[in-house]
C-alpha cells in the first residue's frame, strides 16, 4: 500500500533549484548583481521583477522578445500611500515565450536601472503521492471498540483518530502490536471542554486545492462574502474574480480543483463536528455553526508543481482576506539553505511575502500580526526544511502512535514543535496508525502520514487558543501567542529511547539522535487552552498516588503555610476517578486519580497565621489558587512543568 508523505522524495530533484545566497551571487556578478538566484530547476518563460520604487505600470524592454507583465500582489483597495511605502506592490511577473533563452532576458532586465531584482521563478515540488488508503465509516469496519470514554460529539471516526485521543488501544483490527501508548495524542477531548472553534478564526491552507464541499468540510468553509460566485466579475475589488471560497493560484482563476491531500489538512484543522458524519476536526465547532473557517489557497495542481510567484500571491491573498493563521504542506528541498542568513538574504518575492504574513494579517481585537505554520520535512534528515526552519516561522516535526519520532521526520536546529503524523514503512504500523482525516474522494476519509499531517495539528489547536481568546477577550501579538503556543507542550524526548526498525528500505533507526531536534516538546491542546486562560496544570499518572509541591502556586514557603483543604466538584471527581480525597501535607498535594480526564481543583491556605483575621484576633489572609489537574497515562517526569 502506498501512503502519502508530507515532503515527497520527489523534492530530491530540486535541490539544485536554490543555492545560498553567495553562491547565487557569485554567478550573478558575471551578469548583473541584480540577479539573485539561478536558472536551475526555473519556469521556463517566466521571470520575476522587482523595481527600485513603485510604478502603477512597468514595460520592460528587450530586443526580439514579446514580454507580458503583471504586478505579482494585486494592488487591490491599497491607497495611494500604501503602494508607493509598501514595497510589496514593486514585485511584477514577466511571461514571455517558453522558446527565449531565460538568463539572456534575465541579463537585459537587470541593466534596467528601473530594476532592483531580477528572481528566476523557481519550481517547487508538490508534496503529494498517487494513492490514498481510504478510511471505512465505523459501520463497516471489522471490529468496534469499546473503551468507555464519553466523547463528546457523535461523529463514528471520532474513536479511531488516535491523534486527538489515545487511550492506548490497539487499533489495527485487534491485531496487538504494541505500537499504541495511552497519550500519545493532542489532548483534544480535554480541550473540547473549553472551546471547539470560533468562526471569526480563519486558517488559509496552501496546498492542493480542498473539496469546498465536501459533506464534512463545506460548512466551515471560509466564504467571501464580498463575491457573487460565477458572475465573472471582481464584485469585492480584492483583484481575484469569483473568488467565494478562496482562489487556485495555479490556473490563475477561482475554480479550485479538489485533490486528497489538500483535502486531508483542511479536514484535520476544522472538518465539521458533532455532525453524525465520519471524523472530526480540531477547531471544527460543536455542529452550530461555530467551527473555524478553512480558506483554500491552491498552490499544487495535478502537475506536481508549484512556482514562487503563485505561492508568493497565495500567501500575500491569505493576509489580506482574513486568514490569521497559515497552514504550509511545501518546503524547499533539504540542504538548500544551511542557514537563517543565507534563507533571508535571498531577498525573493516568497520571503517578502511571509513577512507580509506575519506583519499584517491579523483578527480585530484579539491578535495583531498572522501564524504561519510549516512541516519540516520527510527526508529523515538531521535539518529541518526551509521555510520552516527560518527561526521566526512554527516548524513542526512528527511523532507516531507510541510517541517515538515518525521514522521519515525531519528534525534538528530550526524545528519548533511536535505533533502526530503517523507512522511509514515500520513494523507494526497498519493503515489506521497515520492521520485520519477528509480526502476528496465521494466525501469519504483517508488515513495519510507525514509532516504535513503533523502540521494541521498545531496549525487546529492554534485556532483553538484564539477562538477560546475570543471567548475570554483576550489579545495578543503575533510574538506572544507563538510563545504560548511553543511551551503548550509535553516532553517527547523521554520517548525517544532505543531503536525502531524500518522494513522498507530494510534499517534500524537509533531513536536518541531525536533527542533535544524535535522542538520544545509534543503539542497539547488542553495544556495551551489553559495558557490562554491563565491557569496553571498539575499533571498525574493514572493510578499512582502523585505527590505535587505546591510551591509554584503559593510560593517556595508553602510547605509552612496553613491549609483550609482542597475543594473539588462531583463532576472533577468523576473525570478524575477520585474516590479518595485529596490532602495536603508540609505544602505537598496528595492525590490519586484512577482515570484519563481532567478537573478544576481549589486550594485555599491561610497567609500570615495559622487562623483567618477579621475577628477579635489577629490573623492572616485567606489565599485561593485554581488549578487544574490533568491524569493520563503516560507524563512527563517533571510533572509537566518546562
Amino acid at each position: 500500500m502506498k501512503q502519502i508523505l508530507a515532503l515527497s522524495v520527489t523534492l530530491l530533484l530540486a535541490v539544485a533549484c536554490v543555492k545560498d545566497f553567495d553562491e547565487s551571487m557569485g554567478s550573478a556578478l558575471d551578469t548583473s548583481s541584480k540577479i539573485i538566484n539561478t536558472t536551475s530547476c526555473a519556469t521556463q518563460g517566466s521571470l520575476i521583477v522587482k523595481l527600485a520604487n513603485y510604478a502603477d505600470s512597468y514595460a520592460p524592454e528587450v530586443d526580439g522578445v514579446a514580454i507580458e507583465a503583471r504586478v505579482l500582489f494585486p494592488a487591490a483597495k491599497a491607497s495611494a500611500d500604501e503602494l508607493h511605502a509598501n514595497d510589496m506592490y514593486r514585485w511584477w511577473v514577466l511571461s514571455f515565450d517558453d522558446s527565449v533563452q531565460l538568463d539572456m532576458v534575465a541579463r537585459a532586465v537587470a541593466n534596467d536601472s528601473r530594476v532592483e531584482f531580477v528572481e528566476y521563478d523557481t519550481i517547487i515540488e508538490s508534496i503529494g503521492g498517487d494513492d490514498v488508503a481510504m478510511a471505512q465509516p465505523a459501520a463497516k469496519r471489522a471490529t468496534t471498540r469499546s473503551n468507555g470514554v464519553d466523547y463528546p460529539f457523535d461523529d463514528p471516526l471520532l474513536e479511531w483518530q488516535w491523534h486527538y485521543y489515545n487511550d492506548g488501544q490497539t487499533i489495527n483490527y485487534g491485531w496487538d502490536d504494541g505500537t499504541n501508548i495511552e497519550g500519545a495524542d493532542i489532548n483534544l477531548l480535554s480541550a473540547w471542554r473549553y472551546t471547539a472553534g470560533d468562526s471569526r478564526v480563519i486558517v488559509a491552507v496552501l496546498d492542493g486545492g480542498v473539496k469546498c464541499d465536501h459533506k464534512d468540510l463545506v460548512a466551515n468553509m471560509w466564504v467571501n462574502g464580498g463575491e457573487v460566485a460565477g458572475d465573472g466579475i471582481d464584485n469585492d475589488g480584492n483583484g481575484y474574480v469569483d473568488d467565494v471560497h478562496g482562489y487556485n493560484f495555479c490556473a490563475n482563476n477561482a475554480n479550485i480543483q479538489p485533490d486528497d491531500h489538500g483535502t486531508h489538512v483542511a479536514g484535520t484543522i476544522a472538518a465539521v463536528n458533532n455532525n453524525g458524519y465520519l471524523g472530526c476536526g480540531i477547531a471544527g465547532g460543536t455542529g452550530n455553526g461555530d467551527g473555524c473557517r478553512i480558506m483554500s489557497c491552491q498552490i499544487f495542481d495535478g502537475s506536481g508543481t508549484a512556482s514562487v510567484s503563485q505561492i508568493a500571491a497565495a500567501i500575500k491573498y491569505a493576509a489580506d482576506n482574513g486568514a490569521v493563521i497559515m497552514n504550509n504542506s511545501w518546503a524547499y528541498a533539504k540542504g538548500s539553505y544551511t542557514t537563517d542568513s543565507s534563507f533571508k538574504n535571498q531577498f525573493s518575492a516568497l520571503i517578502n511575502a511571509i513577512d507580509y504574513f506575519e506583519q499584517n494579517a491579523k483578527l480585530e481585537g484579539v491578535i495583531n500580526g498572522g501564524i504561519a505554520l510549516f512541516a519540516a520535512g520527510n527526508d529523515g534528515y538531521g535539518v529541518p526544511s526551509y521555510p520552516g526552519a527560518y527561526y521566526n516561522n512554527i516548524c513542526v516535526t512528527s511523532f507516531c502512535s507510541n510517541f517515538t519520532a515518525s521514522s521519515f521526520t525531519n528534525y534538528g536546529a530550526g524545528a519548533n514543535i511536535c505533533a502526530p503524523g503517523g507512522e511509514n514503512n515500520v513494523a507494526g504500523f497498519g493503515f489506521d496508525y497515520g492521520v485520519i482525516s477528509t480526502v476528496a474522494n465521494s466525501d469519504e476519509y483517508g488515513s495519510l502520514m507525514g509532516t504535513s499531517h503533523s502540521t494541521p495539528h498545531v496549525s487546529g489547536c492554534a485556532a483553538l487558543g484564539l477562538s477560546y481568546a475570543l471567548k475570554l477577550g483576550k489579545s495578543y501579538s503575533a510574538k506572544e501567542f507563538k510563545e504560548l503556543l511553543l511551551t503548550s507542550v509535553q516532553d517527547i524526548d523521554q520517548y525517544q529511547v532505543g531503536t525502531k526498525s524500518i522494513v522498507y528500505p530494510v534499517a534500524t533507526i537509533d531513536l536518541s539522535q531525536y533527542v533535544g531536534k524535535l522542538g520544545s516538546g509534543y503539542i497539547d491542546a488542553h495544556r495551551f487552552m489553559m495558557q490562554v486562560e491563565d491557569t496553571p496544570c498539575l499533571y498525574v499518572k493514572t493510578g499512582s498516588n502523585a505527590q505535587l509541591s505546591l510551591d509554584e502556586f503559593f510560593g517556595e514557603q508553602s510547605k509552612d503555610l496553613t491549609y483550609q483543604g482542597v475543594e473539588l466538584s462531583d463532576a472533577a471527581r468523576t473525570s478524575l476517578g477520585i474516590t479518595t480525597t485529596p490532602t495536603i501535607s508540609n505544602g505537598v498535594l496528595n492525590i490519586k486519580c484512577t482515570k484519563s480526564g481532567v478537573g478544576r481543583i481549589k486550594v485555599t491556605a491561610i497567609v500570615g497565621g495559622s487562623t483567618v483575621g477579621g475577628g477579635n484576633n489577629m490573623g492572616g489572609m485567606l489565599v485561593e489558587r485554581e488549578m487544574e489537574i490533568v491524569a493520563r497515562g503516560s507524563v512527563a517526569t517533571n510533572g509537566g512543568w518546562l
